[in-house]
């Protein structure tokens, strides 16, 4: 059967129009490219040779978690999911990446703060309430000074 311009294929599921060819062409040559640049990046020590946001699974982890909370119901089974997946080496790797944001959020929160955001923001985007924002503005400051001197 010959490829029709509704997208049907042709004999052994080749695209039967030359514009179709074109298009299946140029989408294998822009994989290929893509590829062989991922490569290339990856080969020149580049972690995230293929731009992925680089704590999305982080975001998908919180995100289920934050649902299956508010659906008292599937908390346990999203649970139980979690500990049938996750080994000692995860648990280590969260919660030093933890320990890593909660070090930092004194930097995180001053350099919101000087691009113009209020406490109550950052309290807002963050989770952190606006008095624990407060006082890690506090000590990031206390420790700029202290380097300075």
């Amino acid at each position: 059967m010959d490829q029709q311009p509704n997208g049907n294929k042709g004999t052994e599921g080749e695209p039967a129009t030359a514009s179709d060819r074109l298009v299946a062409d140029m989408l294998g040559l822009f994989n290929k490219y893509e590829r062989e640049r991922a490569a290339a990046r990856a080969a020149q020590g580049d972690t995230n040779p293929y731009d992925l946001e680089p704590y999305e699974e982080v975001h998908r982890l919180a995100n289920q978690f934050e649902e299956a909370r508010a659906a008292d119901r599937t908390l346990e089974q999203f649970l139980d999911h979690l500990a049938e997946d996750f080994h000692f080496d995860d648990v280590r790797a969260l919660r030093t990446a933890t320990a890593a944001v909660q070090a930092a959020m004194g930097r995180i929160a001053l350099a919101a703060r000087e691009k113009g955001m209020s406490p109550d923001q950052i309290a807002a985007e963050t989770g952190y309430t606006a008095s624990r924002i407060a006082q890690f503005l506090r000590e990031e400051k206390q420790r700029r000074r202290d380097t300075t001197q």
